[in-house]
């Protein structure tokens, strides 16, 4: 099974925790989650200043066990820390401050873990663990709703949380022992010295991430202080994810490319895989965009409920936006292959100012008038937002490699290179190409 049929198949079975989501827990609890795995996420981050993306890169080039005991101090110190701030921030609902920092723990061990396993570029092992995340996490929340079903329980959105946990402590547990395996037990010689390299690549890479991530989700916040209702805020999270699902393209794709980049010496090469592959994922992108414009409102209504059928606007303000990142993805990861994580990193920056600046007034303005209204505004923001950063983006790829306009065409050469490269994107595909 190839990278993008496995992350096809993880989308699929995320969405149908999300259909689940929706019907048993509304519009609010729906708007209630989303806040909390966007806490998470913010920590996730906070984390990778030292690991994340970072390990993709220097796995191959330095010392495996001071990489990953770094990132593990970094993590635990991290987290603490990050938990408190966004509890006295209350950016996290009530009463879930301990559980986030439990489940932080667990689930950035676990992407450490595989961090290294994509540097290794054991792709396999990377992809069996995800789609086993998802599996479990759809078996584990049926299971409870059942329970609950015939055993009277209350439903509550802790159902979900703790079934998200032990979805992510099962593979953390199996990647436990392989890089138990992979990794031998080294001296701490020169420790201090990588872990200043660690930080100053982490640094840009996780401030491109931070950046992104506020990018992709600071309307959460202005939406929950200018509309104030978690009813608003589900119905936007619900518009958000389908649009992403989208993502699944670029995304199964950019697994295997950017450590391909990173493992590869020629230039050359790396800017006409990147050239050919962003061709592709556009040409594809468009035709997905496309389909999920045409579905109607009422479908919507019937999959998730009466509640989800304002999440259809919310969608079509955002797909403009979707291709703009979809195509920002191949981009982003050539540079970050490269080591250029400062480019990524001011591109993000880019569009959150943009974000930050139409959201204080445009969406501030229309949450007074039509609140309504107000979900379609924050949409239209997120594009905007995107395609200022991809046009950056773009600008600094076209500088670097010295393209052209005939080098965006599709050719019979990107037809070849593709065939070529399809046997990379198998999860089988380990060897080098340098």
């Amino acid at each position: 099974m190839g990278t993008f049929f496995n992350r096809l198949l993880t989308t699929a079975i995320m969405f149908a925790v999300v259909i689940i989501n929706t019907n048993q827990f509304g519009a609010e609890g729906t708007g209630t989650i989303a806040l909390i795995v966007l806490g998470l996420t913010i920590l996730q981050v906070l984390s990778n200043f030292v690991g994340g993306s970072t390990l993709v890169y220097l796995t191959p080039q330095r010392d495996n066990f001071q990489l990953i005991l770094l990132s593990y101090a970094w993590m635990l110190v991290s987290s603490g820390v990050g938990t408190i701030v966004l509890h006295l921030l209350r950016l996290i609902p009530d009463g879930y401050a301990l559980f986030l920092f439990i489940l932080s723990i667990i689930y950035n061990v676990y992407f450490i873990h595989i961090s290294i396993m994509q540097g290794k570029e054991d792709i396999k092992l990377f992809n069996i663990l995800q789609l086993t995340q998802a599996l479990l996490l759809i078996v584990f929340l049926s299971t409870a709703l059942f329970l609950h079903h015939w055993g009277g329980y209350d439903i509550h959105i802790r159902i979900y949380l703790f079934s998200f946990l032990c979805s992510y402590l099962v593979p953390c547990i199996i990647s436990c022992f392989y890089i138990r395996r992979r990794i031998r037990f080294g001296s701490f010689e020169n420790a201090g010295k990588l872990f200043g390299e660690m930080v100053r690549l982490g640094c840009w890479t996780q401030l491109a991430n931070l950046a992104q991530l506020l990018t992709y989700r600071v309307n959460y916040y202005f939406i929950q202080r200018f509309i104030n209702t978690g009813k608003s805020l589900g119905i936007y999270d619900l518009g958000n994810k389908i649009s992403e699902a989208v993502w699944i393209i670029p995304k199964s794709i950019c697994v295997v490319e950017y450590a391909r980049i990173a493992n590869c010496q020629d230039p050359e090469y790396t800017k006409r895989i990147t050239l050919m592959l962003l061709k592709f994922v556009l040409a594809v992108v468009l035709v997905a965009v496309l389909v999920l414009w045409m579905l109607p409102a009422s479908l919507f209504a019937w999959i998730f409920g009466p509640e989800f059928a304002g999440s259809k606007p919310v969608i079509n303000s955002l797909l403009p936006g979707i291709v703009s990142l979809s195509c920002l993805s191949i981009l982003s990861h050539y540079f970050a292959g490269h080591g250029k994580f400062h480019i990524n990193a001011i591109g993000s920056f880019i569009g959150l100012a943009v974000t930050c600046l139409l959201g204080l007034t445009w969406l501030s303005a229309e949450a007074k008038t039509d609140p309504v209204n107000a979900l379609r505004v924050a949409g239209h923001i997120s594009s905007i937002a995107y395609s200022s950063t991809f046009l950056y983006t773009l600008i600094l790829f076209i500088a670097r490699t010295k393209s052209t306009f005939q080098d965006f065409l599709i050719t019979r050469r990107d037809i070849l290179l593709l065939k070529e490269s399809i046997s990379s994107l198998s999860i089988f595909h380990k060897k080098d190409r340098s």
